[in-house]
């Protein structure tokens, strides 16, 4: 603290240190002059006679005015309170930039201040107080001791304004700026600590140096530059290092990886002495495990530099884009020291500063080999295929039906994470990313949690439910399932059975078990029109029990919550009545349902663990090796609660799909299936239009009565889901259990069936 006595006796107390130059400012005005000499006047002002003088508590309310206006952010009226020179020494535009970029820098929400002493001395008036700013960085702190010095003008109390009104130091050219420690961005591992994606990958960081670049032919360099690292100009350097010419200043040119470095090394060095650095750079191993989940990084966005400022981050840090290092930014990023100081040369003021929190590593609940088998196993299905070349895309997930937790889940086709890395070596980074956003199959769609498709039979798992836990079916309850449906009461249309098509023609008099395993279409329509018949919000408010019109609570990448239609408020969506044709449609997953992979598969899920819908987890702990701070336990958002044997018959009837010689409609498929596990599945053919949706959704165990495992698969706009998605999810299965993979089927290659029609 200084203490300064004026020698009327007048004694202004609480000026710090920090505010030492408008101390001295006010010692020389009022205090400091030669005995019998004039107060030093300010050139812009006149000596105002005594009439003229203005009373100390008009400056106080001047001051008053003046921080409201500021607290308030009224520049104008602070503006108003400037002396006339002053007003000409900053344009207003650039008074209020000044005040904008101090409160841009700090993160300053409000401001709040108590006014203090006051000083009057002939025609100036200093009036002390203390600000306290209130930040979202680093909360609030305070500068006390402030002092605002007032002249009498003919306007009255004004301020002769310099920078050192927002702090002392910046009238001296100071800056106002954060300083923050770079932290090590976490790792992505596997559940079992596999490494999906690190911080092991390098690249340099080529700085040149006012001092040392050449001074004979510096354009050479600047243009060897600018062709090297296109986003700095060649004008850009010029004018940067001609204005700090002789001094040693450092620039940052940019980042190279080491490739890319090898090759224009020669080049650059030719013209230019440059410094280089290692710094570690994001690394996914393998172009990237689970690319359309685990995400990428990049750099802050220009338009939202503002934002992530004010959150700590650092204006060259790389941030979460997509998938899980977005949705665990900051716990994969953690953050360094942040400090926010005033720096004039060597001098450093502290104002505050926020202490580092360490960045954690998050493990998935994903099995890296498994994954990259599931990858595989859709990558070889389309491009090894003839049906492949024509179909836009697929997906597949497992889930552990105990758990909830997703242990593979992939979209084909698929794309190599390290494009989008700003510190890429892939050296056709660019075209590659604007393949992908042209390409219409949508390479960078997360179709397993994302795609929208209507689930064609394997919607048959809800209506058998609804069916038998509504007491209106009983699983021996026969149907006679003939290739075409007669008896329908609406009379619109003859309805046929997508074996109709085939040289079977018919099932015949068949249970409701029966009708699922052999996807008998007759059958549940029946159901439909009964259900509908009673109540047509029964089977809708089944389904909507079974997890469906709604999202699954996944916590960590987006989805889609498909599309259920509701009787009660159809005609406000769609502009006509809910009819017995729509219902239908819903019972064998036509019309207007949606459904997306994660959804069945949750679905199924819980048909195979006794009737919990598990909360689907991607995470399954984050933290240090040995030390987690958290740990994902199982979350339960739902159950079916049905009547008992309801569930035991669906998951019969699923077992014998691929079991059944004369039922199954995927028997063919798993007909030699040679053991270690017990599958149970669904076949799903979704009509489109065109080419129909082929579905296959599964669980299996190495005991019959211990499921382990949920799986789904579909293929977009191919063929049947038994041709096509039942030897994808098999070799799916091989591949968790750890069995011989058996090779796709020969009819990858040609003769499928040419049967749009569902079952």
């Amino acid at each position: 603290m200084l203490r300064v006595r004026f020698k009327d006796g007048v004694t202004v107390k609480g000026i710090r240190a920090a505010n030492f130059a408008a101390a001295v400012l006010i010692l020389f005005m009022i205090g400091c002059r030669p005995q019998g000499s004039a107060p030093a006047v300010p050139p812009d002002l006149p000596t105002l006679p005594p009439a003229l003088q203005l009373p100390l508590e008009s400056a106080r309310r001047a001051a008053a005015d003046f921080l409201n206006a500021w607290v308030g952010g009224n520049y104008d009226a602070m503006y108003a309170l400037l002396t006339t020179n002053s007003r000409d020494a900053y344009p207003r535009d650039a008074f209020e930039q000044q005040y904008r970029a101090a409160a841009r820098t700090m993160t300053l929400l409000r401001l709040n201040y108590t006014l203090a002493s006051a000083l009057h001395q002939g025609t100036f008036a200093d009036v002390a107080y203390d600000l306290t700013f209130e930040t979202e960085l680093f909360g609030a702190f305070s500068d006390l001791g402030r002092v605002l010095q007032f002249v009498v003008t003919p306007e009255g109390w004004r301020l002769a304004w310099t920078p050192a009104y927002i702090f002392p130091e910046l009238k001296d050219g100071a800056a106002l700026e954060v300083t923050n420690t770079p932290t090590n961005r976490g790792n992505i591992y596997d559940r079992d600590g596999g490494v999906i994606a690190d911080q092991n990958g390098a690249i340099l960081v080529v700085t040149l140096r006012t001092l040392k670049y050449p001074t004979d032919n510096p354009d050479a360099c600047f243009e060897a530059l600018a062709a090297v690292f296109p986003l700095r100009s060649a004008a850009r350097m010029k004018a940067l290092f001609t204005a700090a010419t002789g001094r040693d200043f450092a620039y940052e040119i940019g980042e190279i990886d080491l490739v890319r470095f090898a090759e224009v090394r020669d080049a650059i060095e030719q013209h230019c002495t440059l410094e280089y650095a290692n710094r570690p750079v994001r690394r996914y191993v393998a172009g990237g495990i689970a690319p359309h989940v685990v995400g990428y990084v990049g750099r802050i966005p220009a338009e939202r530099l503002d934002e992530w400022l004010a959150r700590g981050y650092r204006q060259d840090a790389m941030i979460g884009i997509d998938g899980i290092e977005r949705f665990w930014e900051s716990t994969l990023s953690g953050r360094g020291e942040v400090v926010l100081q005033i720096r004039l040369g060597a001098k450093v003021r502290v104002l505050a500063r926020i202490p580092p929190i360490p960045s954690q590593s998050v493990y998935l609940t994903l099995k890296r080999d498994f994954q990259e088998a599931v990858q595989n196993a859709l990558r070889d299905a389309w491009e090894d295929s003839i049906w492949g070349k024509n179909s836009p895309g697929g997906a597949a997930v497992v889930m552990d039906v105990r758990t909830g937790e997703i242990l593979a889940i992939a979209s084909y086709p698929d794309f190599n994470v390290d494009a989008f890395n700003p510190n890429t070596a892939l050296p056709n980074a660019a075209a590659l990313i604007k393949t992908w956003a042209d390409d219409p199959r949508k390479p960078t769609l997360n179709r397993a949690t994302l795609g929208q498709y209507a689930p064609g039979s394997v919607f048959k798992i809800v209506t058998m439910a609804a069916g038998a836990d509504s007491g209106e079916f009983k699983l021996n309850t026969r149907v006679y399932c003939g290739g075409v449906w007669n008896g329908t009461p609406l009379g619109d249309r003859t309805r046929k059975d997508w074996i109709a098509n085939t040289d079977q023609r018919q099932h015949g008099s068949i249970t409701l078990q029966q009708a699922l395993t052999g996807s008998c279409n007759i059958y549940f329509w029946t159901i439909g029109w009964e259900l509908n018949s009673i109540n047509p919000d029964l089977f809708p408010d089944y389904a909507r029990r079974m997890g469906f019109g709604a999202p699954t609570g996944i916590k960590d990448i987006a989805e889609a919550a498909g599309n259920l239609p509701d009787p009660r408020t159809y005609v406000q969506t769609t502009g006509r009545a809910w009819r017995g044709s729509d219902a239908l449609n819903a019972v064998i997953g036509q019309g207007d349902i949606v459904v997306s992979p994660l959804q069945i598969v949750r679905m199924v899920a819980a048909v195979a663990n006794g009737g919990t819908l598990y909360q689907p987890l991607l995470v399954k702990q984050v933290g240090i090796i040995g030390s987690p701070s958290y740990v994902a336990s199982p979350v339960a958002n739902g159950t079916f609660n049905f009547q008992p044997g309801v569930l035991e018959g669906i998951r019969a009837a699923m077992c014998a799909v691929p079991t059944d010689p004369r039922y199954g409609t995927a028997y063919f498929v798993f007909k030699d299936w040679q053991g270690g596990a017990i599958i149970c599945g669904k076949t799903g053919t979704a009509e489109t239009g065109g080419l129909p949706h082929a579905w296959f959704a599964a669980f299996a165990g190495k005991r019959a009565d211990e499921p382990e495992i949920a799986v789904v698969v579909i293929a977009e706009r191919s063929n049947e889901g038994s041709y096509i998605a039942a030897p994808i999810a098999r070799r799916i299965i091989e591949a968790y259990y750890e069995l011989p993979i058996t090779p796709y089927p020969s009819w990858y290659q040609g003769g499928l069936p040419s049967l749009t029609s569902d079952n």
